[in-house]
């Protein structure tokens, strides 16, 4: 066992707290399962893991020390991902602007209520790339991957083999949380698909995901 449990349980806690304070990607599992269902929900979360492994595998490549190191590749990045997360909030403003300036007609709430969720391939590989982008563009991921993972490798182990447990208890954590996420807001399903809560719902999370790209383009 290259880890003791004590190790594995800090780690665990720490993977834990970091993947549940709010941010992007819960931000965009909330708005794509409000807006187009639990399926959509699902394949942010696929891609949210996916950016996971990629994230571990450009840190096993010494890219993402190269990145820290460097200021300009460092803020680049940074930049790519705060304008990506305020794009999205951008388009869930506009959507929610649109909306509100349609006609509703008076049996929108009860037709929309037992509206079924529709989510076409395309739109799948859609959110799917979606929950990729903002897992890989957010530079907290790639500081995560360059503080965390020193501290809990022993050297004189394997270090791929020890990487490798450490990438899949990450991605074990993001798929429980998000998972639970996307449950938990399939439930108000009912309530989410009303023409008026779509409204409201756009904004809001449009609103959070602008200041979200905001504040990482802001941050030092």
């Amino acid at each position: 066992m290259p880890f003791s449990f004590a190790e594995l349980y800090a780690y665990i806690g720490i993977v834990a707290l970091l993947v549940m304070i709010p941010g992007p990607n819960t931000v965009l599992v909330m708005q794509s399962v409000g807006i187009s269902g639990q399926r959509a929900g699902l394949f942010n979360v696929f891609g949210i893991v996916t950016a996971v492994y990629l994230n571990a595998l450009l840190s096993g490549l010494g890219l993402t020390l190269i990145i820290m190191q460097s200021a300009e590749i460092y803020n680049l990045i940074k930049m790519l991902g705060a304008a990506y997360i305020a794009y999205l909030g951008v388009t869930s403003l506009v959507n929610a602007y649109k909306l509100h300036r349609q006609k509703e007609s008076t049996c929108t709430n009860n037709s929309s209520s037992q509206a079924p969720d529709v989510v076409t391939q395309e739109s799948c590989f859609t959110f799917y790339s979606k929950g990729v982008l903002t897992g890989v563009l957010n530079p907290k991921s790639a500081l995560f991957f360059l503080a965390f993972f020193p501290q809990f490798i022993h050297p004189g182990g394997n270090i791929v083999i020890q990487s490798l447990i450490l990438t899949i208890l990450y991605s074990l954590v993001s798929v429980t949380w998000y998972g639970l996420l996307v449950i938990f807001m399939g439930k108000l399903r009912h309530f989410l698909v009303r023409s008026e809560t779509q409204k409201w719902l756009k904004a809001i999370t449009g609103t959070i995901l602008v200041g979200l790209g905001i504040r990482i383009a802001l941050q030092r």
